[in-house]
């Protein structure tokens, strides 16, 4: 069982956001927070749209139509609250919502590897960097409607997931129905699941950041497994201001030979300053956590509480993105870039969107396979985070009656495809092509989890003792604000 203690230090990570940048508030198109003080996403443009529009543009293949929705999306969950937090940075995280035991609560930064939870056994016989540094870090972030819902329906206990599968079971349900919603209809508007990733910098001196290029070789080092470690392209920051935006400087780039890289602004990123209270009680959090914070996945605790010190910096480098608009949910994934106007991820980011948020490419993945909707054949689309499914490797069966099986990397991966397969107790995975929600290999004994393997993996027994404690806790609105942007 994971340690519910371990909570308690988590909580103590207040976040103090140093955004540093120039945005416009739009908070007056916020609703009034929940209880927690968490917002809904806002809307924004062609966000929320119903159903029946978003799949109309999944089997037209509209991806102009799908990528402008992905755009208005990335610009509602950024929104500014008054408290000059975007408002995702309001929503749960996943130690609330899993492990919690106080409450009140604070925003929190539970800063973890980020290995897509089941990933862990994709990844475990990879090395990792050597220094920790290179190592991108993430946390979890989950909307007040999809929190709400997974709170009072004990979707985080294991034996309330045993009891819907038994459920099922005897309902006689054919396979393809056996699973469980984290909303009460299929479809939410206001359902949203993310996953940040940050990567630290000393806030005392300059870092050199690498950035994703492709996998090109001048691009980086290993074109099967391009992990942010093996980037070959970066810029330059420097929280002290010595060093200026639009002038050069010369440093080494993931440990090669020193070159000339571009000296980038602060404000082109979203960032999160460290302070000492954060940097103590994270400590306390990575050494009790029985969560995935790097013990068999990218590093171990030791490693990255080295990166969560006072006076570092967190920038936010990428992030998953998942709204629940359609039944299957929509994929969005965004990641940080010097183009402005990068002509494939980039070019049609409205221009309404503020900095640092028009620093982020994207890939929307609204459907599995090409023509949409395919259930053999079809074309897989492929659509991944370079920091977030880059280090993966795994094999495949061929099918039934074959003995082979293929080599798979996450440079050939779907989102859709992967969290299709969220399943509890022992979800299995596959990087893309269409899954069937029948198919037997993957859902025989298993419960369907709405595509969410947070539920799937993270779910873990609740003694009596702990459910009295948890009946008890109501969320209450913090006091003041949990960062403020300077």
């Amino acid at each position: 069982m994971k340690h519910l203690a371990a909570l308690a230090g988590l909580l103590g990570l207040l976040g103090a956001c140093s955004t540093d940048h120039s945005t416009t508030n739009q908070a007056t198109r916020l609703g009034p927070p929940d209880a927690g003080g968490a917002y809904a996403a806002p809307p924004v443009g062609s966000f929320p749209s119903d159903e029946a529009t978003v799949n109309r543009w999944v089997h037209a293949q509209d991806m102009r139509a799908i990528r402008a929705h992905a755009w208005d999306i990335w610009q509602s969950i950024n929104t500014l609250t008054p408290d000059s937090l975007p408002v995702w940075e309001t929503w749960y995280s996943g130690h609330e919502l899993f492990e919690r035991v106080t409450a009140t609560r604070t925003v929190v930064h539970d800063f973890n590897s980020p290995v897509q939870f089941f990933h862990a056994s994709v990844v475990k016989q990879r090395g990792i960097p050597s220094d920790p540094a290179e190592m991108p870090i993430s946390f979890n972030r989950y909307s007040p409607s999809l929190a709400n819902f997974i709170w009072t329906n004990r979707l985080y206990d294991s034996a309330v997931l045993a009891q819907k599968y038994q459920a099922v079971v005897r309902s006689g349900a054919p396979l393809a129905q056996r699973g469980l919603l984290t909303s009460k209809d299929s479809v939410d508007k206001a359902s949203f699941a993310l996953k940040p990733v940050f990567q630290f910098i000393r806030g005392d001196s300059a870092s050199v950041v690498p950035y994703w290029a492709g996998t090109a070789p001048g691009a980086t080092t290993d074109l099967d497994n391009p992990e942010p470690h093996t980037w070959r392209q970066c810029v330059i920051v420097d929280p002290t201001g010595r060093l200026k935006p639009g002038t050069t400087a010369r440093m080494s780039c993931n440990g090669e030979s020193p070159r000339d890289w571009p000296v980038v602004s602060m404000k082109d990123f979203y960032s999160i300053q460290i302070t000492a209270a954060e940097a103590a009680s994270y400590s306390k959090f990575a050494e009790e956590s029985g969560d995935e914070i790097g013990r068999g996945n990218l590093g171990d605790t030791t490693s990255i509480k080295q990166l969560v010190k006072a006076g570092n910096y967190a920038l936010l480098t990428g992030m998953h993105v998942t709204g629940k608009e359609i039944s299957n949910w929509t994929w969005q994934t965004f990641w940080w870039s010097p183009n402005g106007h990068d002509a494939v991820f980039g070019n049609d980011r409205p221009k309404t969107l503020p900095a640092p948020w028009n620093h982020y490419n994207m890939l929307a993945a609204y459907y599995m396979v090409a023509p949409a909707g395919t259930r053999t054949g079809g074309q897989p689309l492929i659509v991944f985070n370079p920091y977030l499914e880059t280090n993966l490797t795994g094999t495949v069966a061929n099918g039934a009656g074959s003995k082979g099986s293929t080599q798979w990397y996450g440079v050939f991966s779907n989102c859709m495809s992967c969290h299709r397969l969220a399943a509890w107790p022992q979800g299995q995975y596959t990087s893309s092509g269409y899954i069937d929600p029948g198919d037997s290999a993957f859902f025989t004994g298993n419960l369907k989890t709405d595509f969410l393997w947070s539920v799937a993996t993270r779910a873990r027994p609740i003694s009596p003792a702990q459910l009295k404690l948890l009946r008890q806790l109501r969320p209450a609105k913090p006091a003041g604000a949990a960062g403020a942007g300077k």
